[in-house]
């Protein structure tokens, strides 16, 4: 193996594509000093929120910082996602680009958390056999 090859990552990413609802869904997430994590169903990165964790006070904060202001599920997805980091043992904050093509539907938000949640390691799924 050449010392090229061993290299580990700079910014460790994971990248996968779920089908929610019928929906091709594709996931990329990102961990350094914080986690991002890019959710699209519609090839554009769509709405940027920031969702903060205060680990002493367990309280969350979620801030839409580019996009749609107007759509309360979309600040329920990061909610949830933030929350699934801190039952996982991560204390970072989370930057999340949305782009979902029905983000005003529940079920829809639901079961893109669920696949986010059991494909990524960072958010406690994924394959954890090699840790």
């Amino acid at each position: 193996m050449s010392a090229m090859s061993a290299r580990v990552p700079i910014v460790p990413t994971e990248s996968f594509s779920a089908d929610v609802a019928g929906v091709p869904t594709e996931v990329m997430v990102l961990e350094f000093d914080q986690v991002m994590a890019i959710v699209t169903q519609v090839d554009r990165l769509g709405t940027l929120l920031q969702a903060k964790q205060d680990a002493y006070t367990q309280t969350y904060s979620v801030e839409v910082l580019l996009g749609r202001r107007n759509d309360p599920l979309l600040e329920v997805f990061a909610r949830q996602l933030i929350e699934r980091l801190a039952v996982a043992k991560c204390q970072k904050d989370l930057t999340l680009w949305v782009g979902l093509l029905r983000s005003d539907d529940p079920e829809s938000i639901k079961g893109v958390i669920e696949a986010v949640c059991a494909k990524s390691r960072v958010f406690g799924g994924g394959d954890r056999s090699n840790e």
